[in-house]
């Protein structure tokens, strides 16, 4: 299986370590997004051009945005999209204030400005140290103007739930993240049919960070089905 992982904001490629060594049977990709342009369109076609052929995209967060794009512009490279803590609709209008708060905070305190206003909630209570601590580290390491770049995509990304529905869609969630309100049931992908849903149990908005043998049990089935 030919796989690219797609990571969230204010994070790059590093956080999907675990993954690269688990799946390194596979042939994976592993970009950092903020570099390929400042858009999701953008990053996409960065993503097309860089991954040959047909491929899983696994995208956490933004980076299921990402994914969610590149199904809107090719969804005949798509072997299947597994959405981690994410969802295929557009920004809601009322969570504009907060993406300005945020777009301010990036200007002015950069990467660790995003990690005390939001990313350092993103763990589940008792999540290990180092894996926080990593995580942490990679945040502050990001550059002002390319999270900038990220929110302002995130708060201007168009809406694709038609897109989705035309893909093989698996879809990931943390039954702790501070970002979904029914952790099991609400609309994550805004009433697109999945072709299965999972769970990970004590693990917040990132399972690859908190819980990364489940998580990699949960890629492995996808492979099953889609390979």
């Amino acid at each position: 299986m030919k796989i690219a992982f797609l990571h969230a904001l204010p994070f790059d490629g590093r956080m999907w370590a675990p993954q690269v060594k688990a799946f390194g049977s596979h042939e994976t990709s592993v970009p950092t997004l903020y570099g390929l342009g400042s858009s999701f369109d953008d990053w996409a076609l960065g993503v097309l051009q860089t991954v040959p052929g047909r491929f899983v995209a696994v995208g956490a967060s933004m980076g299921g945005y990402t994914a969610c794009a590149i199904a809107r512009l090719a969804p005949e490279r798509l072997a299947g999209l597994v959405l981690v803590g994410s969802r295929a609709d557009a920004d809601p209008p009322e969570r504009a204030p907060l993406r300005e708060e945020w777009i301010r905070i990036a200007q002015e305190q950069g990467g660790e400005g995003l990690w005390q206003a939001a990313a350092k909630n993103f763990f589940a209570r008792g999540s290990p140290d180092d894996v926080v601590e990593e995580a942490h580290r990679i945040a502050v390491e990001q550059r002002p103007d390319d999270l900038v770049r990220a929110v302002e995509a995130i708060r201007d990304r168009p809406d694709s739930t038609d897109v989705a529905r035309g893909v093989a869609l698996g879809l990931v969630l943390g039954d702790r993240d501070p970002f979904v309100d029914d952790a099991y049931g609400r609309g994550l992908v805004a009433g697109v049919p999945t072709a299965w849903r999972v769970l990970v149990p004590d693990c917040g908005h990132l399972p690859m960070l908190e819980q990364p043998f489940p998580f990699h049990a949960v890629l492995l089935g996808a492979a099953a089905q889609w390979t």
